[in-house]
C-alpha cells in the first residue's frame, strides 16, 4: 500500500511539474514573440505612408534635407527588379532609363492585389556607357544578366549580394559568391556599408538592410534607406535603428532617386540601368 501511495504521489507531482513547464514555455514564447514584434522606430522618424506590407518613414533636418526609410514585409508586400533592355548574357549590358520611366514600368505591373508604392535606384554601373555593364552582378526573374564586370577588380572582400525570392517572401545580404546567383531568382550586387565611396562626405545615398522579424532564422523584411545628404555611417546607423540584421550599400551620388506614389522626392537627371520597385500586396 505504501509503495502504491508513493507511485501515485510521484505521478501527481510529475503532472504538476509538466503543467508548470508547459505554462512557462508558453509564457516565454509569448514574451519572445512580443519582443520580436515590438520593433523600434528611431527618434524623429515619422510614418508618412502605410499600405499592405509597406511603411515609409521620414525624418526632416534643419538644413531642409530628409531621410526616407521604406520598410517592406515580404510576407504581405513584395519587391521587383526593373531594368532597361538587356543585350546579351551572362555578361550582358543594359539600356539606361530615367527614373520616371522606371516608375511607369512599375505601374504596368500593378494588379488587383498589388500596387506599386515606391521605386528606388539600385545597381552600380559604368556611367560612361549606354547600354552599360553592371559592376557587381544582377539577376532578374531567374535569369542572370551579369556576374559583374568589377568582380576581382574593385573593392576586394567588400562586395556583397542582396538577394530575394518574392514567391517565398525572403531576402538576404551576404558576401559575394556565384553560388548565390544559382540558388536565388533575384540578385543585386552591392557593397559592404563600410566600403569607401566617399564615406565621410554628405552625398545622396541608397542603402538596403534585411531583418528577421520573428527570430526563425529567415529574413522576411527589407528596409531601404534613401537620402540626398548623408554619410555612409549615417545610412548604416539608421538601418540598424530600424532593426536591420545585415546592411549593404547600393549605388548613390548622382544615381540616387526615390519616387513615392508617383512623386519624385529625391530626383536625378541621370539615366540608370536598374531600379527596385516596392509593391503593397503580393
Amino acid at each position: 500500500m505504501y509503495q502504491l501511495f508513493t507511485i501515485t504521489n510521484f505521478l501527481a507531482k510529475s503532472r504538476k511539474l509538466l503543467s508548470l513547464s508547459l505554462a512557462t514555455a508558453v509564457i516565454l514564447i509569448t514574451l519572445q514573440i512580443y519582443t520580436v514584434q515590438a520593433l523600434p522606430i528611431p527618434k524623429a522618424f515619422k510614418l508618412m505612408m502605410q499600405e499592405t506590407g509597406v511603411q515609409v518613414y521620414k525624418k526632416d533636418y534643419a538644413n531642409a534635407n530628409s531621410d526616407y526609410v521604406t520598410v517592406v514585409n515580404l510576407e504581405k508586400g513584395t519587391i521587383r527588379n526593373l531594368t532597361g533592355t538587356v543585350e546579351g548574357t551572362p555578361e550582358g549590358i543594359v539600356k539606361r532609363k530615367l527614373p520616371s520611366e522606371f516608375w511607369q514600368d512599375a505601374v504596368k505591373e500593378n494588379t488587383s492585389k498589388r500596387k506599386v508604392m515606391v521605386v528606388v535606384n539600385a545597381s552600380f554601373f559604368s556611367t560612361n556607357d549606354d547600354p552599360t555593364g553592371i559592376a557587381f552582378g544582377l539577376k532578374l526573374g531567374g535569369s542572370t544578366i551579369s556576374y559583374g564586370y568589377a568582380i576581382a577588380k574593385e573593392y576586394p572582400g567588400q562586395i556583397r549580394t542582396f538577394s530575394f525570392n518574392p514567391d517565398q517572401g525572403i531576402a538576404n545580404i551576404q558576401s559575394y559568391a556565384k553560388e548565390t546567383f544559382d540558388s536565388t531568382p533575384e540578385v543585386v550586387g552591392a557593397l559592404d556599408g563600410v566600403a569607401n565611396k566617399s564615406a565621410f562626405s554628405y552625398l545622396p545615398r541608397t542603402f538596403v538592410g534585411v531583418r528577421d522579424n520573428d527570430g526563425n532564422g529567415t529574413k522576411e523584411t527589407v528596409i531601404f534607406y534613401s537620402s540626398s545628404y548623408a554619410r555612409q555611417i549615417d545610412a548604416s546607423n539608421v538601418l540598424r535603428g530600424f532593426g536591420a540584421n545585415a546592411i549593404a550599400m547600393l549605388d548613390g551620388g548622382g544615381s540616387t532617386f526615390l519616387i513615392i506614389n508617383g512623386n519624385s522626392l529625391i530626383s536625378t537627371k541621370r539615366k540608370v540601368p536598374h531600379a527596385i520597385a516596392v509593391y503593397a500586396g503580393d
